[in-house]
């Protein structure tokens, strides 16, 4: 069945999500964003309590590292301490800290292999990184207040803008104030969406890596906050305050293909595996404690007949 046919029906009807993991709200464990690696583990950063925890093949979860988030939902910098995006990379993992203290408040690296970190750049107050996505040795962090992609080397050193563009501009809204969430790469274009005004922007990568025109790919009834694309350039959302997949096709057209709230919970990321795997889909269901959901925060996997789309 092609990514282009699937309907709501067709995938309630076709696939069953099955529970990976799940997390203790009690203990504020929210897994806000995923990355997987080419020996079927995943990795889940939790957003309130700065851990990075590993789910490997089997099943077995542990915790890798805890990096410093300060106070769980402490109000600093217009905003609340949180660990956000997460990617991995043949240099280790990558994730995102919003911390209430700037000296920790910035990107970090993290070894999937021994549990070190290294804080690689630092971020300013007026800076929130969310989602954070790798391409040929450089990072590409969405700035959530700013309306700006950043970028730096997986190496450390200094955080440029890379684009700085009207479309990301954050825009009033009591439901979803925030502006970039999701970042990810399908060939040579770099995918973004703004939560406060539902679209999917599109940025086209020149050959010496700056960004090219952009363009808006899709425009959603709700919010989305990150995603992940399969092999033919459809993208699977999660909205997070609805619990709901959404589909945008590669012609721009978007569908809910799952929802209710037996299995989704506050749906805030995905990622495809990346060998055996690669057909199966990892939703992190993040359950944030100030949204409206079922206080079930866990990762769930469904299987698809198209794999994803093949990682930088």
């Amino acid at each position: 069945m092609a990514a282009s046919s699937w309907s709501s029906t067709a995938w309630a009807d076709e696939l069953t999500p099955e529970v990976v993991a799940t997390f203790d709200p009690a203990s504020l464990e929210v897994p806000e964003s995923i990355a997987t690696d080419y020996f079927g583990n995943l990795y889940i950063s939790l957003a309130l309590t700065g851990e990075v925890r590993r789910i490997d093949p089997s099943g077995d979860v542990d915790t890798i590292t805890e990096l410093p988030i300060d106070i769980p939902l402490e109000p600093c910098f217009d905003f609340i301490a949180g660990q956000t995006g997460i990617t991995y990379t043949p240099w280790g993992l990558y994730v995102n800290v919003n911390s209430c203290d700037l000296q920790d408040r910035g990107i970090w690296w993290v070894s999937p292999w021994t549990g070190s970190v290294a804080k690689i750049a630092s971020l300013p107050p007026e800076v929130f990184a969310n989602g954070i996505a790798h391409r040929f040795g450089f990072l590409y962090v969405a700035d959530s207040f700013s309306g700006r992609i950043l970028r730096t080397p997986v190496w450390g050193g200094s955080v440029s803008v890379w684009v700085d563009d009207p479309l990301l501009d954050p825009v009033p809204n009591p439901i979803a104030p925030i502006g970039p969430n999701g970042v990810q790469f399908y060939d040579d274009e770099l995918y973004v969406s703004n939560s406060s005004t539902g679209q999917i922007v599109a940025f086209e990568v020149a050959p010496n890596q700056s960004a090219g025109a952009s363009r808006v790919h899709a425009t959603l009834e709700t919010s989305c906050d990150d995603f992940a694309f399969d092999l033919y350039g459809t993208l699977y959302c999660g909205p997070n305050l609805v619990n709901s997949i959404v589909v945008v096709h590669p012609d721009g057209e978007a569908e809910v293909v799952l929802s209710g709230d037996e299995f989704l919970d506050g749906p805030s990321s995905m990622a495809f595996g990346r060998l055996w795997d690669s057909h199966t889909l990892y939703i992190n269901n993040a359950s944030f404690p100030f949204y409206p959901n079922n206080g079930s925060p866990s990762v769930i996997a469904v299987e698809l007949e198209v794999p994803g789309y093949p990682f930088r």
